[in-house]
């Protein structure tokens, strides 16, 4: 071989790679402070296109995903066949409950007298609820539902965090959980997170599936 058809070997390699690359993993960039503040607006994330073909979306990971004629950046709060346990008033939505919490909750609001209850709904197979870290602000599943799988783009390549999906879940006292250094910088901003949170109630639309009858007994009021 010559020494010109060696270069012209290491040149289509390069063009290979840098296609392939191109085709794994695309460059986003992030609009808006839904994600915020692990997500600042701004900022260039890339996804891998690849990681949903050969695996199942989890709780915590960071997809970047269509829903009509946009393109949004959340977090899986819960995935596929797993189930979703939220206080709620009327057919409004309030907060997301941690599962060791719910037998609490329920206890705490089985009074018919409370306008509030403990619901639940199962995630369809195909499908994962997402939720923004910036929870106050976000638009997510909260109004628009279960996200197909089949609309996910990608992961997004940065640290997963399963705690991060837990910010906003109510704890033993019925305050929503926020993080020390969340809360620090709501404080800066003039920010109350849980009356933020509470003015901004979300109808939970989509194709979920409710829990089994056993299971869903005590929700109903």
């Amino acid at each position: 071989m010559t020494r010109r058809s060696k270069r012209w070997c290491i040149v289509a390699a390069a063009a290979a790679l840098v296609y392939s690359a191109g085709s794994l993993f695309q460059p986003t960039v992030v609009v808006g402070q839904s994600m915020y503040p692990t997500l600042p607006s701004g900022r260039v994330i890339w996804v891998d296109r690849l990681y949903y073909r050969v695996h199942r979306p989890e709780r915590g990971e960071v997809i970047v995903f269509r829903h009509g004629d946009c393109t949004y950046v959340k977090r899986v709060y819960r995935a596929g066949g797993e189930p979703v346990y939220y206080l709620a008033a009327g057919d409004d939505w309030v907060a997301p409950i941690r599962e060791s919490r719910v037998a609490e909750m329920r206890q705490r609001y089985h009074d018919p007298r409370s306008v509030l209850r403990v619901r639940s709904f199962m995630v369809p197979d195909d499908s994962v609820f997402v939720l923004g870290d910036n929870y106050p602000v976000s638009e997510d599943s909260r109004a628009f539902g279960p996200i197909p799988t089949s609309s996910i783009i990608g992961r997004a390549h940065l640290e997963q965090n399963v705690a991060a999906s837990m910010f906003f879940e109510i704890v033993p006292h019925g305050f929503l959980h926020h993080t020390a250094d969340a809360r620090l910088a709501d404080r800066q901003r003039g920010v109350n997170p849980e009356a933020e949170t509470k003015l901004r109630l979300r109808n939970v639309r989509g194709e979920a599936r409710p829990l089994p009858p056993e299971r869903d007994l005590g929700e109903r009021s």
